[in-house]
């Protein structure tokens, strides 16, 4: 399990299957998850402010041992300064706005566990545009970030199949 770290980024597209491979990543390794989701918003769609929530990543990240699921740009790089591994999802736009749809079909007016109480899943229609640029905006700035980053353990998944072959190797090796 050394190859992996003890101190794990998860980034990439809204869509892209962060969340549940975070959870199975973390029920594998026994590393403790934490959803920056679950972090950032309060009740009923509240945003943390940023001094707050910077103090917040900066208790968030003390630990020694983590998963963290999440972008958060403005906080990525203490978050990426930290860690020993990023794993970033780097799947087609048109697959993670299946997937955001089939999220909200799912959990329409429910809260997903990886979410803040008060926090419902509906359709938001400046979130669907967010996921379909993504990848010229934000997802471009994690490749920087990436390039930047050589002397972490870095792992890119293009396809879910991939991350989904990859915990099957880790729950091989554990055994």
């Amino acid at each position: 399990m050394n190859n992996i770290g003890k101190r794990i980024v998860i980034i990439g597209s809204p869509g892209s299957g962060k969340s549940t491979f975070s959870r199975k990543l973390a029920e594998i390794t026994g590393i403790p998850l934490i959803h920056l989701d679950r972090e950032f918003w309060n009740y009923g769609w509240v945003e943390t402010p940023r001094g707050k929530w910077v103090k917040k990543q900066e208790n968030l990240i003390s630990g020694n041992e983590w998963i963290i699921d999440g972008n958060y740009s403005s906080t990525l790089d203490m978050r990426i300064e930290k860690a020993d591994t990023i794993i970033c999802f780097q799947l087609s736009r048109v697959m993670c706005m299946q997937s955001y749809f089939k999220r909200v079909i799912t959990n329409r007016n429910k809260i997903r566990p990886d979410m803040a109480e008060g926090c419902q899943e509906n359709f938001d229609f400046e979130f669907m545009k967010y996921i379909w640029n993504f990848s010229k905006r934000s997802g471009k700035r994690n490749l920087e970030r990436l390039e930047r980053s050589k002397d972490k353990h870095i792992i890119v998944f293009k396809k879910r199949t991939e991350a989904n072959k990859y915990l099957k190797e880790l729950v091989n090796k554990k055994i």
